[in-house]
């Protein structure tokens, strides 16, 4: 299983510009990450403000964080991800649609597990008109008792971690085996 996070710079397909994943195993019942991949990657698009509003990650910041890295420089260039996906049939993610508009044909899954949909009427977040609607991370994370900071959200790693943390209580409460 992989559980994965982009951070974009626009909705154009591959426009990555952090990506986080941990490959996770099932040992003796309990979910284990065995092994993580975060990388950094450049836009070929100007900056969208819109985006940069959530995330906070100029070319700057990334150019800086990707100093003495030598990865691609693109995402849809990185043949490190497909490798680091290879043979894991589930992916997991906290909107699962999202990241599946972004991998493209760089990797692919027989299973996806959307833990924003499959907790839509678990955690019953409404909506401003008040109707149950999908629930956000950090709603999510708040049924659960999960901490959660939300100066850290929108991080890709921060967000692995906290839909990591979301399916294993998930488990634990029997809401999946």
């Amino acid at each position: 299983m992989i559980i994965l996070d982009f951070e974009t710079n626009s909705m154009n397909a591959q426009d990555v510009i952090e990506a986080a994943a941990v490959r996770v195993e099932l040992v003796n019942g309990e979910y284990k990450v065995v092994d993580k991949f975060h990388r950094y990657y450049l836009s070929r698009y100007p900056v969208n403000y819109y985006s940069f509003a959530v995330h906070r990650l100029t070319p700057e910041l990334i150019l800086d964080y990707r100093k003495d890295k030598s990865y691609s420089s693109y995402f849809s260039e990185d043949l490190d991800f497909s490798l680091f996906c290879e043979g894991a049939s589930t992916l997991i993610a906290h909107n699962i649609s999202f990241e599946l508009k972004h991998i493209g044909k760089l990797a692919h899954f027989e299973n996806h597990f959307c833990t924003m949909k499959e907790n839509k009427h678990i955690v019953k977040a409404l909506n401003k008109n008040g109707n149950i609607k999908n629930p956000k991370l950090d709603e999510t994370c708040i049924f659960y008792g999960i901490e959660f900071d939300p100066d850290s959200y929108h991080s890709a790693t921060y967000d692995v971690s906290k839909t990591y943390e979301i399916l294993k209580c998930m488990r634990n409460n029997g809401f999946i085996k």
